[in-house]
């Protein structure tokens, strides 16, 4: 998924990213630049369906629904997915460092893959303004879609659009999901910090939303404890709409947690029904071999609210992979070492590494950005999720 100081957050991270700002401990003996991935003069969609699409192969699935996955993928696109990418971005997106704006993930449910892909619509005009647009346009297209109701959409999206967009900064976007027996699911995804990054600003704007969805009193659970997770640095950073009639759907609202420790993820986590402490610090101490703060770009935690429940019931933790492992080899086999103990093969995502890494694993990192991770019900196997991004640029985002 998915993200302020003398200098812009943004560019400090992928600053770190390739080499240019050390983080304050390096975790390998010879940092790791990123992995950047021969895409010059390839359009977006051709980049995007390649990666899909050796995604899809070696999760098994078969041929026939890895047409259709493309097929409604470039269609999801549109025009500006036929646009050739250049040396660099007409303009950067804020969904990668670099300003490419697509990631892929892969979520394991029920020990079941589901591929998804997270992207901002970039508009006819190269602006901040035509890439909010855009989205907002996509957003309508879909109405006609089998299963996908918009309602809950435009009764808020009003409080997240703005008059003057901010540069590198998200606006709307948006996310497909896929996975065997069903249909495709789509979310869209908006920016508290749409008109003012304040956390008063935010938290009033995030509230009025959640209001407008019904949502207010499973909120408040929450809003309670806003002012002491401000004082700790904590930020509201997205709100997302599952765009379906169901009463499974979700709002999701993600925190950046700026104090990195496990011990600030937690605090935020556990305002979830559905949050085990002590799983999640089990993983945690696997995927960082014992470290009590992460290194980079700030992890984070989003919490999932349902109709009818008093308090949200999941919370999915982001913990990021750059600067904490040394190499994308590292990364990988950290991640396997977790699916294992979740009862999952991690075969499939070890070789997709290799199959989707433009040079040897070892060499580079930066691939494999983010690791989530969710529990669910006593004694249920975790979710898992694995995020990766396309370093196309080969440097930061000026901003």
């Amino acid at each position: 998924m998915l993200l302020t100081g003398a200098m812009p957050r943004s560019r400090v991270t992928a600053m770190r990213k390739v080499g240019v700002v050390p983080s304050s401990r390096e975790v390998s003996p010879s940092p790791r630049r990123w992995g950047v991935f021969p895409a010059h003069g390839v359009s977006f969609t051709q980049f995007l369906t390649s990666q899909y699409r050796t995604a899809a192969a070696h999760l098994g699935f078969s041929n026939s629904d890895v047409e259709t996955l493309i097929t409604e993928l470039s269609v999801a696109l549109g025009s500006w997915g036929d646009h050739p990418i250049g040396s660099c971005p007409e303009v950067p997106s804020f969904v990668s460092a670099d300003g490419f704006p697509a990631e892929m993930s892969i979520s394991w449910k029920a020990r079941r893959p589901e591929l998804r892909i997270l992207f901002e619509s970039l508009g006819d005009q190269a602006t901040p303004a035509g890439c909010q647009r855009a989205g907002r346009d996509f957003t309508e297209r879909l109405a006609d879609r089998e299963g996908v109701d918009l309602r809950r959409y435009r009764l808020v999206e009003d409080l997240f659009v703005s008059d003057r967009p901010r540069l590198n900064r998200p606006t709307i976007w948006h996310s497909l999901a896929w996975c065997p027996g069903e249909s495709t699911r789509y979310k869209a995804y908006f920016n508290p910090q749409s008109e003012s990054s304040d956390p008063a600003a935010v938290l009033e704007r995030t509230t009025e939303a959640m209001e407008r969805l019904g949502l207010g009193r499973s909120w408040s659970s929450v809003r309670m404890w806003m002012p002491e997770m401000i004082d700790r640095g904590n930020e509201i950073e997205f709100a997302a709409l599952d765009l379906m009639n169901s009463e499974r759907a979700r709002v999701k609202i993600y925190f950046r947690i700026t104090g990195r420790a496990l011990e600030d993820l937690d605090a935020v986590a556990s305002l979830a029904s559905g949050h085990d402490s002590h799983r999640a610090a089990r993983a945690w101490r696997s995927l960082y071999h014992g470290q009590d703060k992460s290194e980079g770009e700030e992890p984070m935690v989003c919490l999932a609210f349902r109709s009818g429940s008093p308090q949200p019931e999941e919370a999915n933790l982001y913990l990021r992979l750059p600067g904490n492992a040394g190499s994308d080899e590292d990364a990988a086999q950290r991640i396997a070492v977790l699916m294992r103990q979740e009862g999952l093969d991690p075969q499939p995502h070890l070789e997709m590494i290799s199959a989707l890494a433009p040079q040897h694993p070892a060499t580079m990192t930066g691939l494999q950005d983010l690791l989530a991770y969710r529990t669910t019900a006593p004694g249920a196997p975790a979710d898992l999720g694995t995020y990766f991004r396309f370093s196309v640029y080969d440097q930061p985002v000026e901003v």
